[in-house]
């Protein structure tokens, strides 16, 4: 990192670069004084006309002081600011319905009336009439924005970028309003810091050896010829594997450059220890790698159906890991059963990593419940076996679907057995004849069952199913299955383990082992970062967690885990890819200030997206020319100046340079930077750029905006977008009552947040007519997502989303998606005002007015219906008039409970919307919207999307010409990708 006497420099020329960047912009256009539009005589008619009427009719109830209603009219005037234009509608409104003032107040003459609805019309208009100024923007990157960006132009996967406050949240709800963006001293420290730790890990020295870390833990029964003769106990509900069963070693991998293989430490005293399930205070002294690397299973014991995990001569077999169910006294902490994972106590600091996992999907038997009745021992496809604790070898006349059934000597409490048939092992609890489900081969079967003492099988009745047998049918799919290897990374707790997923997981699909790879970078995941000589035997232990992921719950054949090897950091060469991105080898070797001089304007060219300018390259060249004659080295000098680079304003900013406060059209590389942080959330690519070089971006907008669409960073934009525009953050932060709704899990919840994103993205990919935000016959959901709402069985696609037909009436859209709706409430019970509000807001575009100060809550007699104690709490002074506008959109949601799904009691759905129109229940709100107010979603959905891809608040005129824009498209049922290409397309995206 940079030393101290530098960090002042570094600072300076930083400061530098902002006074030359903000001199480009003209101050962000603001010095620049904007033409007025309006007629004088507008002023003068609001002095005769507007003016008293308001002081006579509205104003003693509706000033600063009494703010009636959370309304203020005293500060109006002819100026006829944007954020005032919303209130003179409402007061046209009120007018026309002369609904104020109040009977009890003097009434104006309908010639006042009139007059004033005279001159609201004409303000208005002119309002409407008046030109959007263009003078130019600076906006900052947001963090997502930021981090998308340092990663991609480094090569650098580490997360550097979590001490950086979060983005203020505009009143559009959007992160990156140019409005809310602040830039502190502070924050530019931290920037200075983040920039130097990513170039302290992505430069290297050339000549120096790496040093890499490997190790592989092979699984079997007695896989290990010289066991630890310690009997281990790693802390509280612990389940280490038997010592014979893993084995460790530290292989070396195969290079083509040299380096140093890390030995991991295996001597160890410690001040405490275990002997037995005792601690041992006391100073105790170990000499093996086993205190080093641990196998282990720790979480609650037991499992629905066999044992969650057990080890056979191949390897380790997993059941699915089911996720703690989150209950206090109900279900352990510890972790998910299956929850495999190796503890160890040396790990790299930072760097990528690899992890190998070779697994394979069992040849599985479906284990039977305890009501499945057995076959009929008489039937000609039955073959008995006596004695069957005895090995002995079964000739199977046919190969096919065959249930064993397992015959109890005597009567005894269920128990644990183990079938062997051929190399396969079979464990379950015996609690009916009725055991097993499994495909046999024809010919000779070696056949041996294992059972305790105190419950002998006297004999096993193996019977072939015919195809069309329920149970054959329901093999079939249950051997379809695929397990679902996934590999987690952090640290053990006291109470359990915080480990993160490291990248998907990994489909399993053949019965032969193969390498399943899982990279990343070590310091994006929990770190347990205890002090170098703490001496507990437990402190500072890392964890690699291995699982079979669990979905839905439905019968799913075992994971067979055979090795799991670690390397790290992992190079694919050296320098590894990071330094050769920014420094050559040629560079590097001639060290000349010319090379730096070429290193340095190659950066910052990528780093501002767009060429440099002279000065630009005269500044920073400054930088490394002082660091070099304070002494530092050729490489440190350099990155000195990629440090200035990273921490400058044309890195940091999206700048669009205005000359005028006319409009002015993007250059191409200001467009290309605009569109790439619309549709990805990140810098532009090369192609991009290069268009941008030659002139051609603007003639190929459309094509680029189909191959943008088309990568997977478009993902980024979407679950950006969706989550700002949608309030997925809501879901985050809600803590539901887990004894009403069970089902609400954290993990489910990570899913189900996916689920709008995956949704959104689906029917922008797919072109598909807006009305699907409404009504749709298909959800996009995964298998959690999808058994959340009862359609498990509708899909094998894992952790992966798509899109299912539903056949629920209530499904389909994002107004009836659980992550929105559960976020909506308060975890006990619905909010039809939270979700009335976000469908005014997000849906329709008809934002109520911000609440008056002091709202009072609503009353807590639980013994009223929601409805009611919502009615006595909107007949309290100031509350009817926003509820108005609110509730009636919300009511029709009281369908749905407060974990986000459908209820099952018939319940009062009914309402009248803001315009009057009666609904009856939820259904009759989705048509309404999907039909006679589709107009207004589709506007919704264009002025949400314009907002995010300019950065700033629409103006009034700009939300006029968009509603009459988004209207000439009603024919073609306002296609969503077809919305973003006009939102690209227009020119308030393509000016400045």
């Amino acid at each position: 990192m940079t030393n101290t006497p530098n960090r002042t420099a570094l600072a300076c020329h930083i400061l530098l670069g902002f006074v030359l960047a903000v001199g480009l912009v003209g101050w962000l256009g603001l010095s620049r004084p904007l033409a007025s539009a309006e007629p004088a005589s507008l002023d003068q008619s609001f002095a005769s006309t507007a003016g008293p009427f308001l002081q006579q009719h509205c104003v003693r109830c509706h000033n600063a002081d009494e703010l009636t209603s959370g309304i203020r009219v005293d500060h109006l005037d002819a100026a006829l600011e944007d954020r005032q234009l919303k209130l003179w509608q409402a007061i046209r409104q009120v007018l026309r319905k002369s609904s104020m003032p109040p009977e009890d107040e003097p009434q104006p003459t309908d010639a006042e009336r009139q007059a004033m609805l005279g001159w609201i019309d004409t303000a208005l208009d002119v309002a409407q009439s008046r030109p959007t100024p263009k003078n130019g923007s600076v906006r900052r990157l947001t963090v997502e924005q930021y981090r998308n960006t340092l990663r991609e132009l480094l090569l650098l996967d580490d997360e550097l970028t979590d001490t950086l406050p979060p983005d203020a949240v505009s009143r559009d709800g959007f992160l990156n309003n140019q409005e809310t963006q602040v830039l502190s001293p502070l924050l530019v420290e931290t920037y200075l810091d983040i920039a130097g730790k990513a170039l302290d890990r992505c430069l290297v020295d050339p000549t120096a050896r790496p040093v890499i870390q490997n190790f592989r833990m092979d699984l079997g029964r007695s896989i290990n010829p010289q066991p630890c003769p310690d009997a281990l106990i790693l802390g509280a509900n612990s389940l280490l594997l038997n010592n014979a069963d893993f084995q460790v070693t530290q292989p070396i991998p195969a290079k083509s450059f040299a380096f140093e293989s890390f030995a991991m430490q295996t001597k160890f005293r410690f001040i405490e220890g275990y002997q037995g399930n005792d601690t041992v205070r006391g100073w105790r002294d170990y000499d093996s790698i086993y205190h080093a690397v641990f196998a282990c299973l720790r979480g609650a014991e037991g499992y629905p159906q066999g044992r969650a995990y057990s080890t056979v001569p191949d390897g380790l077999l997993l059941r699915p890991a089911i996720p703690s169910a989150e209950l206090f006294g109900v279900d352990s902490t510890y972790g998910p059963r299956a929850n495999f994972k190796i503890s160890l106590r040396e790990l790299p600091d930072h760097g990528r990593f690899r992890i190998t996992v070779m697994a394979a999907k069992y040849d599985d038997g479906l284990l039977l419940d305890a009501q499945t009745p057995t076959q009929p021992e008489e039937s000609a496809e039955a073959i008995t076996v006596t004695a069957p604790q005895s090995a002995t070898t079964v000739t199977m006349p046919q190969a096919g679907i065959y249930q064993i059934d397992l015959y109890a000597a005597k009567e005894a409490k269920p128990q644990e057995v183990t079938l062997q048939l051929g190399t396969r092992e079979f464990i379950g609890t015996l609690q009916s004849p009725a055991f097993l489900v499994v495909r046999l081969p024809a010919g000779e079967l070696p056949f041996r069952l294992t059972s305790p003492e105190s419950m002998p099988v006297e004999r096993c009745v193996a019977t072939r199913l015919p195809d069309d047998h329920p149970l054959a049918q329901r093999f079939r799919v249950f051997e379809q299955r695929s397990p679902r290897v996934g590999v987690h990374l952090g640290l053990r707790r006291d109470c359990g383990s915080t480990l993160n997923p490291v990248s998907t997981p990994q489909a399993v699909t053949s019965t032969e082992l193969r390498p399943y790879i899982f990279e990343g970078a070590i310091r994006n995941f929990p770190s347990p970062d205890v002090e170098a000589d703490n001496v507990n035997y437990l402190a500072g232990i890392r964890e690699i967690g291995v699982r079979s992921e669990y979905t839905d719950g439905r019968d799913m054949p075992q994971l067979l885990i055979r090795s799991v090897e670690f390397e790290g950091p992992y190079y694919d060469d050296w320098p590894p890819a990071t330094h050769r991105n920014l420094i050559t080898e040629a560079e590097s070797q001639a060290s000349t200030p010319e090379a730096a001089q070429q290193v340095i304007r190659r950066f910052a060219t990528r780093a501002f997206r767009r060429p440099i300018t002279d000065q630009e390259a005269t500044s920073l060249m400054a930088v490394f020319e002082e660091a070099q004659a304070q002494g530092e080295s050729w490489q440190n000098s350099v990155k000195d100046a990629l440090q200035v680079t990273l921490t400058s304003p044309q890195f940091l900013f999206l700048t669009e340079a205005s000359s005028t406060p006319d409009a002015e059209p993007l250059n191409d590389y200001e467009l290309a930077a605009k569109l790439a942080y619309f549709l990805w959330n990140g810098p532009p690519d090369d192609e991009l750029l290069e268009l941008a070089a030659t002139g051609a971006l603007r003639a190929q907008l459309d094509d680029q905006l189909t191959r943008m669409v088309a990568s997977p960073k478009f993902h980024r934009f979407v679950e950006d977008f969706a989550t700002q525009w949608l309030s997925l953050d809501k879901l985050a932060v809600l803590e539901p009552d887990r004894k009403q709704f069970p089902r609400l899990t954290r993990d489910a919840r990570l899913h189900l947040k996916q689920e709008p994103v995956m949704f959104l993205e689906h029917l922008l990919r797919e072109n598909l007519p807006s009305r699907h935000l409404i009504q749709s016959d298909f959800i996009v959901a995964n298998e959690v997502v999808a058994s959340y709402y009862n359609l498990a069985d509708q899909t094998e696609s894992g952790w992966e989303f798509i899109p299912i037909p539903h056949q629920q009436p209530e499904l389909g859209g994002v107004l009836s998606q659980a992550a929105i709706l559960a976020g909506l409430s308060d975890g006990r019970e619905a909010n039809p005002v939270k979700r009335g509000a976000w469908v005014a807001r997000k849906i329709v575009a008809e934002p109520p007015d911000d609440p008056p100060p002091n709202v009072p809550t609503l009353p807590e007699d639980r013994s009223l219906s929601l409805r009611a104690r919502l009615e006595l709490h909107r007949n309290q002074t100031g509350c009817a008039q926003c509820h108005a506008k609110i509730d009636p959109w919300g009511l029709p949601f009281e369908a749905f409970d407060a974990g986000g799904r459908w209820k099952q009691e018939a319940v009062d759905a009914s309402s009248v919307l803001p315009d009057n129109t009666p609904v009856a229940d939820y259904h009759a709100l989705r048509r309404y919207l999907a039909e006679d107010r589709i107009d207004q979603v589709a506007f919704s959905v264009l002025k949400h999307l314009t907002t995010y891809a300019i950065g700033r608040t629409l103006t009034y005129r700009e939300l006029a010409d968009l509603k009459r824009e988004s209207e000439q498209r009603r024919e073609t049922e306002y296609p969503l990708q077809d919305l973003l290409r006009f939102v690209v397309q227009s020119p308030m995206f393509l000016e400045k």
